[in-house]
């Protein structure tokens, strides 16, 4: 099957970073770097892409807006995977409490976190971490969370937010919760 790039109507390059290799196997995307290798599968989105060299073209064959947004968002993704296998990224969270103090503790056997004490409950607040190549550091009151993937990492630290969200009470007086303070790269 061949399909010629100038019946595309949308179309957007992806140039790779220096130190990266990039590859392409059908509509699998994989990207590798000093920090490791991610890839994606992008044979939902019916677009059509092309490596040639260190270059990925994105285009699509068919009309409609839909089609072009797509098109800068499968771009964007693969710019975050570069630039995640480069320097990687990360979320750093804040424990507040007002009331009782509350402790945080990540089980990396069962890649479960547990929320204790929080508003002085007797059980605590616990969640899975879906993702296996997601790094959780506690310290004190200090959680970062750091993996290659942009989107799981901060997946994960929506997680920490929604674990600790407080329902029927005045947000003024009950302050109480994780809350993301800093987001971007790991190392530059």
């Amino acid at each position: 099957m061949s399909i010629s790039i100038t019946n595309s109507v949308y179309s957007e390059i992806v140039e790779a970073l220096e130190g990266v290799k990039i590859s392409l196997n059908d509509s699998i995307v994989t990207v590798e770097g000093p920090l490791g290798k991610l890839s994606k599968d992008f044979s939902h989105t019916g677009l059509i892409l092309i490596l040639e060299g260190r270059t990925l073209r994105i285009f699509s064959t068919k009309k409609g807006k839909r089609f072009k947004a797509m098109i800068g968002t499968v771009a964007k993704l693969v710019k975050n995977m570069m630039e995640g296998v480069l320097h990687g990224y990360m979320v750093k969270l804040k424990i507040v409490y007002s009331h009782f103090p509350v402790t945080v503790k990540y089980d990396k056997s069962h890649s479960t976190v547990y929320i204790h004490n929080f508003l002085g409950e007797k059980s605590p607040r616990c969640f899975k971490v879906p993702f296996k190549n997601i790094d959780i550091s506690i310290s004190g009151q200090d959680i970062t969370v750091t993996g290659l993937d942009k989107n799981e990492v901060t997946q994960v630290a929506a997680m920490f937010e929604l674990a600790t969200k407080i329902k029927d009470k005045d947000p003024r007086v009950y302050i109480d919760g994780i809350y993301i303070v800093e987001k971007g790269l790991w190392r530059r």
